[in-house]
């Protein structure tokens, strides 16, 4: 529940002249109340429980929201303020800790739950309207890098024993070094534990392990009547993030953390109402699946997870931290309830405390908490036996050229075994494909060797980055003391300083911009599939103000075209020094335009198409492949722009193929599109 004051009803007071509401109850939906608010026709200084309201209760119907018939509908005329993109996003960045991030791509919850609250904004003459208004929601929320849901259905209704499911997804590249994205599932008993009934002595020892209930020495009974389950149903979902690095659509992980902390854990909602002792930071059960307290005793294996999943590695110092996971565990305790009154024998339901804020600690909690636990439990194994198969396939990686070494003394030793004409023909095979491994290393190794210099710049950038740092704290600080002094004593000369400053401080940052992602260890070592629209939007507006004159287009990059497997500064130098080469191709141009364009995702080969309106080539795209040698420059700019070229080594397009090539991509020249003179297209496989 949000709010208790009563206040919210005024805020629309300050929204509009006038407010239209209108309701049908699910009770009654053949029934509206219907009432009207015209604040100018309210005297000031009125008692506002005095205020005469229009209303009415005709019988009449109406659709709502997702097409129910019962609902409310609030409806302001008469705004009192400018509705545009930057409000609406505003606004988003508002309310954007209400809405659930349980949702599949579609928009839609799979059926209606506590974790469905939906927000959908239309507003067609604003563009962009709703891709604003959701930025800062998906920055976050597409930003996981493991989900885990569990669900148990029906388990007291079941005669013959329940089972409940839980599933691990993993993003790409996670863990590190994976590549694809990768899915587990599990089904155990429920419940996932057996506990013993009591001691002999009449103790109940319902927390003893499953070793004390095997018997050791100490009297313990087992009791088939109190592993049963006790809870008939619960779903849940859990987010896994990784708070640290670059985060999309401009989140920062400052940003991202605040929130985790403050709206982060493992939250229970109880038919779609939130109980804040779960998840809450201020209280004492904001750690109530005591992940915090496991990692603290550094324990190293689960008790929940069955024998064949209990690894010899130390999986459980990989369990997330209660601030870096997300989720909602979606339970009823009404319908517990009914269920346990049909039950032959009356016993314990999961059911709420008089203080209407956390669960009764029964049995049935218990076995809703080793689910969830579980959950947990199970990502972390499969995070260590992922991770751990990783590790050993790097360790057996080897030089080519030594493998194909040993390949030939392994044939050498079958030598008398293989007819002579075969043993000949194998053998001058191997060796000619040894000679052009050595011939493509020595061409690698050159290449390195070319641009060692290129790599002490990069260093130098790194050092440059941190001094750029403090330089920006103190071009803020004395941009504010300007601004103070332009306010207090106002003049023509201050006001220009304050501008000339804003305008320096604007392209400072974005040179910043440029360089930043080196500093950035996500940003350098980092590898996953990155969105295309997102990189190159995110170097086009740090480019802007740096290539003035220039109109860049890139609506024509479908949203979920991505890149291969690569770092974030890896692609991100791709497009910055393919948008330096057409800057300078276009700098004797009257019309400056670069385009992009994308393929579509269902095809086999996808690409990239970035076009210019630039000078062109000399010579057919097929032929233009020498000019991503290191040191050709064939392009010829006029005297009076030679100070605003960038670059001019020739080094460019060798960097661009040089990292294309190293994520199997391919980068060559192509016919550009009509109104264009120049176009280069990466391309990989889909």
């Amino acid at each position: 529940m949000t709010g208790s004051k009563g206040l919210g009803r005024l805020s629309v007071q300050f929204l509009a002249e006038e407010m239209e509401l209108e309701s049908n109850c699910k009770e009654n939906p053949e029934k509206m109340v219907y009432a009207i608010v015209d604040w100018k026709n309210i005297r000031s200084g009125e008692d506002l429980h005095t205020v005469e309201v229009e209303w009415d209760d005709p019988s009449e119907t109406s659709i709502y929201a997702d097409g129910s018939p019962f609902g409310t509908r609030i409806t302001l005329t008469g705004l009192k303020s400018l509705w545009d993109g930057e409000a609406l996003e505003k606004l988003g960045s508002d309310v954007w800790m209400l809405r659930s991030p349980f949702r599949d791509e579609r928009g839609k919850t799979k059926g209606k739950t506590a974790l469905d609250f939906h927000i959908d904004l239309q507003a067609s003459e604003i563009e962009s309207a709703r891709e604003r208004f959701n930025k800062r929601h998906n920055a976050l929320f597409d930003n996981w890098k493991a989900r885990i849901t569990g669900v148990v259905e029906d388990a007291r209704q079941r005669s013959g024993g329940s089972e409940a499911s839980v599933t691990v997804e993993f993003a790409p590249d996670y863990p590190e070094g994976v590549g694809d994205a990768r899915t587990y599932r599990e089904t155990v008993r429920f419940p996932v534990v057996r506990r013993p009934a009591k001691t002999d002595d009449g103790d109940d020892s319902a927390e003893e392990s499953d070793e004390a209930a095997k018997g050791n020495g100490k009297g313990i009974l087992m009791d088939d009547s109190v592993n049963v389950p006790a809870l008939n149903r619960a779903r849940f979902s859990i987010l896994v993030f990784k708070t640290e690095g670059r985060q999309p659509g401009g989140l920062s992980v400052g940003e991202m953390r605040e929130y985790l902390k403050a709206h982060g854990g493992v939250s229970v909602y109880d038919a779609g109402f939130r109980l804040p002792y779960y998840g809450s930071e201020d209280l004492s059960g904001h750690d109530w699946l005591n992940v915090g307290v496991d990692q603290g005793r550094r324990l190293i294996t689960s008790e929940l997870l069955p024998e064949r999943l209990r690894t010899g590695t130390r999986y459980l110092l990989d369990l997330p931290n209660p601030g870096r996971i997300f989720g909602a565990v979606d339970v009823d305790t009404n319908h517990e309830a009914a269920v346990a009154d049909k039950l032959p024998v009356r016993s314990d339901w999961l059911r709420i405390q008089p203080g209407r804020d956390r669960l009764a600690p029964n049995s049935s909690f218990a076995q809703l908490r080793d689910l969830v636990r579980f959950g947990l439990d199970f990502y972390a194994n499969r995070y260590r036996a992922v991770s751990d198969d990783v590790a050993q396939k790097q360790r057996g990686k080897e030089r080519p050229s030594r493998v194909l070494d040993n390949a030939l003394l392994t044939l050498d030793s079958y030598k008398t075994e293989i007819p002579k004409v075969a043993y000949q023909d194998v053998r001058r095979d191997v060796v000619a494909v040894r000679t052009a491994v050595e011939k493509e290393s020595k061409a690698i190794d050159s290449r390195a060797t070319l641009l060692a210099p290129l790599a002490t710049a990069g260093m130098a950038a790194l050092a440059m980055n941190h001094e750029l740092s403090n330089n920006a704290t103190l071009l803020e600080e004395v941009l504010s003391l300007l601004r103070e002094l332009a306010e207090s004593a106002p003049s023509v000369e201050t006001e220009r300083a304050v501008r000339a400053l804003e305008e320096y401080q604007a392209q400072f940052d974005a040179f910043r911009g440029l360089i930043s992602p080196l500093a950035d260890r996500e940003d350098r070592e980092a590898t996953r599939r990155h969105k295309v629209e997102t990189i190159v939007s995110q170097v086009v507006g740090i480019l802007q103000r740096r290539l003035s004159g220039v109109v860049f287009d890139y609506n024509s990059i479908p949203r979920d075209l991505l890149f291969p497997v690569g770092a974030f500064v890896e692609w991100s130098a791709i497009i910055q020094n393919l948008l330096f080469n057409a800057w300078n191709a276009m700098l004797d141009c009257k019309i400056r335009i670069v385009r992009f364009d994308g393929s579509p995702t269902n095809v086999r080969r996808q690409y990239l198409r970035i076009s210019d309106t630039g000078v062109g080539l000399t010579m057919p795209p097929e032929e233009a492949g020498i000019l991503f040698e290191a040191f050709e420059r064939r392009i010829s700019i006029s005297s009076q722009n030679q100070s605003i070229a960038i670059g001019g080594q020739g080094l460019g397009l060798a960097i661009v193929r040089m990292i294309a090539n190293s994520r199997s991509a391919d980068v060559s020249f192509v016919n550009p599109p009509e109104g264009f003179s120049t176009a280069i297209q990466i391309s990989w496989k889909g």
